[in-house]
């Protein structure tokens, strides 16, 4: 079995030294899987990733360093690096692990190249749209990661649970055979999993949710602790998030995941508390704030999808188009 990861940021990085790691565990899995058409060879795991400039000369001189915030360990695991992907270089499953924006510039190679099984991780608010006019529907799968963190120099530090899921979704809803077996692998290298019937709503839900959320780390200069201290930031932040889910469910489009159903449930000084603590912590910098500063162009891109969305409805979003202002041009 070939698994790729397309990208070496913080959560490419992580998956690709953490399977790496537990590379005899996925092979005693998938020996298991006598009738899974999905898998080219049983008798080995690879395990590659794809890094380009000075994140490949780091990780091919010092392999992948990563400071596990909350296990509260280090690692350095010696990843096989490539830095391009031909068109007969096949692989049982390539995980695209990119900003939104930087996706949509390799759609090309990825059509050119002839593996069957192509995972996009990451923001998404149109689907498959922006794909399937140069890559085949069938193969793609749509998920999000359950880590965060950030770069520092050629180390990552990384915040990630054995309790948060990795979801993953078929555009038909469908719990397929690959599925099953990236949840094996997955698990194998203590990763859970959870399948959604819906990805696009889960991923429309996302956006609305951390859309906002990023916009108030901009309408605070870019710090998570003095939003946290700020009353009517906090309060414009849940008004936008609110307004968001609004859209959608206009839209007719279901709430997704279940556990955001409860999110508005709370009386309105209960969610500014929580809100308050999550913002005012070192788990809310490195999985929100360090991410939003790090890649402002993606949440630009994030937030013109959904104002795309918006369109298609006449709700009402002040709070959304006040956060919008904020987002740095650069």
């Amino acid at each position: 079995m070939r698994i790729l990861f397309y990208g070496a940021g913080v959560i490419g990085s992580l998956y690709a030294s953490e399977l790496f790691s537990y590379k005899d565990n996925i092979k005693e899995c998938i020996n298991g899987e006598e009738n899974n058409s999905q898998i080219t060879d049983k008798t080995q795991v690879e395990i590659n990733i794809l890094a380009r400039g000075k994140r490949l000369e780091d990780i091919q001189k010092n392999g992948i360093v990563i400071n596990h915030y909350l296990q509260k360990k280090k690692t350095i695991i010696n990843v096989p690096a490539i830095e391009s992907l031909e068109e007969n270089d096949v692989y049982d499953f390539i995980f695209v692990i990119m900003r939104k924006n930087q996706v949509l510039d390799i759609l090309p190679i990825l059509q050119r190249n002839k593996s069957e099984n192509i995972i996009f991780l990451g923001n998404n608010g149109t689907g498959i749209e922006n794909y399937q006019d140069l890559i085949r529907k069938e193969r793609i799968l749509l998920g999000f990661p359950s880590a965060g963190g950030r770069r520092e120099g050629p180390m990552i530090k990384s915040i990630h649970s054995e309790k948060g899921n990795m979801t993953l979704g078929e555009m038909n809803g469908k719990i397929t055979p690959r599925l099953l077996l990236l949840k094996k692998i997955f698990e194998a290298a203590k990763f859970p999993v959870v399948f959604t019937d819906n990805i696009d709503a889960w991923l429309k839900y996302h956006i609305a949710l951390v859309s906002p959320l990023a916009n108030g780390i901009f309408y605070a200069k870019g710090d998570n602790y003095k939003l946290a201290k700020d009353r009517n930031g906090i309060k414009l932040v849940i008004r936008a998030i609110k307004e968001g889910f609004c859209v959608l469910k206009n839209l007719n489009i279901p709430i997704y995941p279940d556990n955001l159903k409860k999110l508005f449930r709370y009386p309105r000084f209960l969610q500014i508390f929580f809100l308050k603590k999550a913002l005012g912590s070192e788990k809310g910098e490195l999985a929100l704030r360090d991410h939003a500063m790090a890649a402002i162009d993606e949440m630009r891109q994030i937030a013109d999808e959904f104002q795309e969305i918006i369109k298609k409805t006449s709700t009402p979003t002040p709070s959304i188009n006040k956060l919008y202002e904020f987002i740095p041009l650069k």
